[in-house]
């Protein structure tokens, strides 16, 4: 049986990809650094055998290629987790590879739902506003005030997993028994995150350890077909932070 430690994370260097815009604490500065660290200690001792990361499953080349650089010197890290947590606890571990198993899969229609819910569902998008905007708010006073091990634990908590989860179920009732446009929300996220899964599935083996190191909004959906399946141990992050 595999064990699989899920760790979900925010963005290092934010891309300003996701709903949520956080203003990240540069960690590239000595005492986030630091912190890095103590988190990468802690990981360590999970053991993995496998560390699969956030990026693109079809780029496995390449980003062999950067890791190999890394090892050998040539290569500085950047801000991103994939480097900052991946690479270099992967390095630490003496690891050859890095695993990749991200899918972007099919277009998930987050603005036609939304201006459906403007026209249909006012309060869905006042609540969705109000969310947003309190996450953003907490994000922020995070980045400033603890470190990153302590970011990542209440990131990796069951009320933050749930609370992130809620807001893609919620999506449900927007253009229900018309357009269905917000059940196709819910539908496009599992169906990115069921491609992830199948791409863990492909690198897994009976007696892997395996650290997938992944943003924080998939865990809900990651556990839960973790889960159910038969020949896999998952492993609490938090036991881990």
């Amino acid at each position: 049986m595999a064990h699989l430690l899920i760790l979900g994370t925010y963005h290092f260097a934010n891309p300003g990809l996701d709903a949520v815009q956080t203003q990240v604490a540069d960690v590239l500065a000595e005492e986030k650094q630091r912190e890095i660290t103590a988190v990468l200690h802690t990981l360590a001792t999970f053991q993995p055998t496998k560390i699969a990361v956030e990026a693109p499953f079809k780029e496995a080349e390449s980003l062999n290629q950067q890791y190999a650089a890394y090892r050998a010197g040539n290569h500085q890290l950047t801000r991103n987790e994939i480097q900052q947590l991946g690479y270099r606890l992967a390095a630490q571990l003496n690891h050859e590879r890095i695993y990749p198993i991200d899918d972007p899969g099919s277009a998930i229609p987050f603005e036609a739902a939304l201006t459906y819910a403007e026209a249909h569902h006012p309060d869905f998008l006042t609540k969705f506003q109000t969310t947003i905007a309190r996450w953003e708010a907490e994000s922020n006073r995070l980045q400033q005030t603890v470190s990153v091990g302590e970011i990542l634990r209440q990131y990796n908590s069951p009320q933050a997993i749930a609370e992130n989860h809620q807001l893609y179920l919620d999506f449900t009732a927007v253009g229900a028994g018309d357009t269905y446009i917000g059940a196709e929300v819910l539908a496009g996220w599992y169906d990115r995150n069921i491609r992830i899964f199948a791409n863990l599935r492909q690198i897994m083996e009976p007696h892997d350890r395996i650290l997938v190191i992944f943003g924080a909004g998939h865990l809900a959906v990651l556990r839960e077909l973790a889960t159910g399946c038969s020949d896999i141990q998952p492993v609490n992050a938090l036991d881990y932070l």
